[in-house]
């Protein structure tokens, strides 16, 4: 009996990339491609698949949501995100959605197909640059570990509600009545307390995790 996969993939390169290893990988299996995610949906409503390897910023899709909307069609089917975001960002929003795996599209061949066995079998895939960092979090962490507001001071959470919204120094100073050194130490503990470096990925780990 062949493996039905569907790979929802809006990267002509990268999905050729990804067949490839699949037909290299899994000879006998049997790949089906779409590049938009409503498309996806649509092909998993019709059909009963194997596996699911999709990307992250798809046409039509919303990002972790994704996850919930495939597993009302295909509550079962494993599911490997491959992503070019940040997985140290990503990974663990999209596992505690419920996906399968997360693996980067920089990975080495060999990871990637380890990536798939694992997914298969029923176990859990990420790098093990994420697995640290799950630990790190368990273990040093009170509550949810992805939670802000366990993170965060009150004033800290407001300052970075603010800045995640591309608010300015100098205008929250204004806004929250601090001088603009405060704000800016502020944003320094904000952004060393999220493992953050800039304001675009505060603004994305708000988007995941807020």
């Amino acid at each position: 009996m062949s493996i039905e996969i569907i790979v929802a993939e809006d990267h002509p390169l990268i999905l050729m990339g990804i067949q490839h290893l699949l037909m290299e990988h899994m000879p006998t299996a049997v790949v089906t491609a779409t590049g938009d995610f409503n498309k996806a949906l649509a092909l998993l409503e019709k059909q009963q698949y194997n596996l699911l390897i999709m990307d992250i910023n798809l046409p039509g899709g919303d990002k972790v949501g994704m996850i919930s909307s495939v597993r009302m069609k295909q509550p079962k089917i494993p599911i490997l995100v491959c992503s070019s975001y940040d997985e140290q960002l990503y990974a663990l929003p999209f596992l505690k959605a419920g996906a399968n795996g997360y693996i980067s599209k920089t990975a080495m061949n060999e990871e990637f197909k380890q990536a798939i066995d694992s997914v298969i079998n029923g176990k859990i895939y990420a790098s093990p640059t994420v697995m640290e960092q799950v630990f790190g979090q368990l273990f040093n962490s009170k509550g949810n570990p992805d939670s802000i507001v366990d993170k965060l001071t009150d004033k800290e959470l407001e300052v970075a509600k603010l800045l995640s919204k591309g608010l300015s120094t100098k205008a929250i100073s204004e806004h929250i009545h601090l001088s603009s050194s405060s704000v800016s130490s502020y944003k320094a503990k904000i952004f060393d307390k999220l493992g953050v470096n800039n304001i675009i990925e505060l603004t994305r780990y708000f988007e995941l995790n807020g």
